[in-house]
């Protein structure tokens, strides 16, 4: 399970920094989990990943 890190309610640069930091890390060791259990690329998976981050929310 990915733990989030706790946002102030007013975070500083730092902290945001930090926070997405933290993000980037635990969005990367999950694609290596989700390849190495599926077998599907890691490249392939970042891919989709990024397409569906530019999917519109509604």
């Amino acid at each position: 399970m990915v733990r989030l890190p706790a946002i102030p309610e007013r975070p500083t640069v730092a902290e945001l920094v930090a926070v997405r930091a933290h993000d980037a890390a635990d969005t990367e060791a999950c694609i290596a989990w989700y390849a190495a259990a599926t077998g599907i690329p890691e490249e392939e998976i970042r891919e989709a990943y990024q397409r569906l981050g530019e999917q519109p929310v509604t």
